[in-house]
């Protein structure tokens, strides 16, 4: 009971540090909408993606989701945040994705730094190239230039075997319409291992034959159907894609609308071994894009 005095009586302090420290920043430049709020927020959103791209990695057959969902988020910076994904493609609908995350955003200055971690529950017929991977942790560190914002993160990912994850993001935000409109360019470099990406091929990927869509329709990687596949040194660490995306947010009270859209360049295929042989990864440049509507209370 001691110890778990003295734990609590930590947690008070540092919440009240924190507290502090935000309310003696003057100017915050590093933030977009709702970053930075003077109480509490209750944010409920709904959002559609036309896919599903993970590290430029995507299934043959497209997973467009409908996205539903609800966080809070406290003054001090600390929030929570549930999400439910609803699959959309034709002949497949289903809740295939649930996501419940929690974290910490710090904004000081031109500085900003966060930590998060996520908790991932997929349907057994998913193939979502993320669907064997339980949980995420992540931590991140940006700097407003002026001219340009640099954003670093880095990330773990389990899926039985633990995946390592680092990114880069140059961005630019440019405010019209008296700053009720933001437009966000940026482009992003993703490197890891793909522990994960070998699970999925083993156990979900429509490209041989596993999963949920039984005999698949993969066309981008040309391998025999129903047979078990390994991603060749998947634990080996290396740049697997660049991107490149713009994001606009229009502000209208307390409603915010936004569109993503995001070009991808995936590289390093993987090489995929089974009984047979081995087989290349047939990779391909893609688009996808996102919108949707929040609410603030």
């Amino acid at each position: 009971m001691k110890a778990l005095s003295k734990i609590s009586l930590i947690l008070v302090i540092a919440a009240i540090f924190i507290e502090y420290k935000v309310s003696q920043a003057q100017s915050y430049k590093i933030y977009s909408y709702d970053s930075i709020q003077e109480k509490s927020q209750v944010r409920v959103a709904v959002r559609y993606s036309s896919d599903y791209v993970y590290m430029g990695r995507s299934d043959s057959v497209k997973a467009p989701y409908l996205s539903p969902s609800i966080g809070y988020y406290h003054k001090s910076g600390f929030f929570l945040r549930s999400t439910i994904s609803y699959l959309t493609a034709k002949e497949e609908a289903r809740l295939d994705m649930v996501n419940v995350s929690g974290g910490y955003d710090f904004y000081l200055n031109d500085l900003a730094i966060g930590a998060s971690i996520a908790q991932y529950f997929f349907s057994d017929l998913s193939y979502n190239v993320m669907a064997e991977m339980s949980t995420y942790v992540n931590a991140y560190i940006g700097y407003d230039f002026s001219i340009f914002t640099l954003y670093g993160d880095a990330s773990l990912g389990f899926s039985g075997s633990t995946d390592v994850f680092t990114g880069i993001e140059i961005s630019r935000t440019f405010y019209g319409i008296r700053n009720k409109l933001l437009i966000t360019p940026s482009v992003y470099m993703n490197a890891g291992s793909q522990q994960y990406y070998n699970a999925y091929y083993a156990n979900r990927s429509t490209q041989t034959g596993n999963g949920g869509k039984g005999n698949g329709k993969g066309s981008q990687t040309p391998v025999a159907p129903n047979q078990s596949y390994q991603v060749e040194e998947s634990d080996q660490f290396k740049i697997l894609d660049y991107e490149a995306g713009i994001n606009v947010t229009y502000k209208i009270k307390k409603v915010r609308v936004f569109v993503n859209s995001t070009w991808v360049f995936p590289v390093n295929p993987a090489t995929l071994v089974n009984d047979q042989g081995e087989y290349l990864e047939e990779l391909q440049n893609g688009f996808f894009w996102s919108s949707g509507i929040r609410l603030i209370f």
